[in-house]
Parts: structure tokens; sequence; C-alpha cells
């Protein structure tokens, strides 16, 4: 019995910390899309991850979140990244992000999506936001209209 705890205790902490997994990887395509952008000058942080939202589907996981994101003092180049102090009233950016992780081959994505802005415009014309959701709902829906489980299984011995 005490054995069955441990396991059922062990199989919980390893899907908590594959969701982490997840979501820690949508937020690292996130800085690298980012700063793989040429406007970019400086390496900005990871403030606050929001508003997660994590699917799981037939063709893979699909995870949509918002990254808070400020400026570091640190200039924009290669392996720069890291160890960089916060720059007092940096820019800050809040990026909207939506990935299809491949089911087959967990490493892979299938598709994704990402829209930063500046903080400080704060409304955003509703055409806008509807173009947003529209690229994340095309991304959700990625090679899942390939997936019709037990399809071929009736309509074969349907008669002519």
């Amino acid at each position: 019995m005490k054995g069955l705890l441990v396991l059922g205790l062990g199989l919980v902490a390893l899907v908590a910390a594959s969701e982490l997994t997840l979501q820690q990887r949508v937020v690292d395509l996130v800085l690298e899309a980012f700063h793989n952008r040429k406007v970019v000058q400086w390496v900005y942080k990871e403030q606050a991850v929001e508003d997660v939202t994590e699917r799981e589907y037939p063709a893979g996981p699909f995870v949509r979140l918002r990254l808070r994101l400020q400026q570091t003092q640190c200039r924009n180049q290669p392996g720069s990244r890291q160890d960089c102090a916060l720059k007092r009233k940096g820019r800050k950016q809040i990026c909207l992000a939506c990935v299809k992780f491949d089911s087959r081959s967990p490493g892979e994505v299938l598709a994704h999506y990402v829209h930063c802005r500046m903080e400080m415009q704060q409304t955003v014309k509703e055409t806008e936001m509807a173009r947003h959701e529209e690229e994340c709902r095309t991304v959700q829906e990625k090679d899942e209209a390939s997936y019709h489980p037990g399809r071929f299984a009736f309509s074969k011995g349907l008669p002519s």
C-alpha cells in the first residue's frame, strides 16, 4: 500500500514537471523569437507568465500564454543574455504566444505564433485582437483535421 502511494505521488510529480517543461519551452521559444528580431537592441528578461492554457489534442499538446518582458542593461548580442541587470525604467513588452507541439516527437513544434507589443500600448483594436485570436486558433487546430478515429472502419462497411 505504501509503495502504491509513493508511485502515485511520483506520477503526479512527473506530470507537474512535464507541464512546467512545456510552459518553459514556450517561454524560451518566445525569448528566442523576440531577441532574433533585428530591431531589438537590448536583452529582455522574463518578468511574469500569465493566462496559461494547456490542452491535450490527438496531434499534440497546445500551450497559450502571455509573457511580460522587461529591458535589461545588456546589449542584444549572442551569448549576452544571461546575468543582465534590469534597466531602471526600461521598456516593457507583453507577448502572446501560442504553440502546438507534436505528439509523435515531443521535442518538435508543429506550429507557433508569437506577437509582442509595448506594454504602454494599452488599447488594442478589436480587429487586431480578433486577428491574434484567429492566429492562435490556427495554431491550435494544426494537424487536427487529419485525425478521424474510426472514419475508415465505418465507411468500409457501407453499401455503395
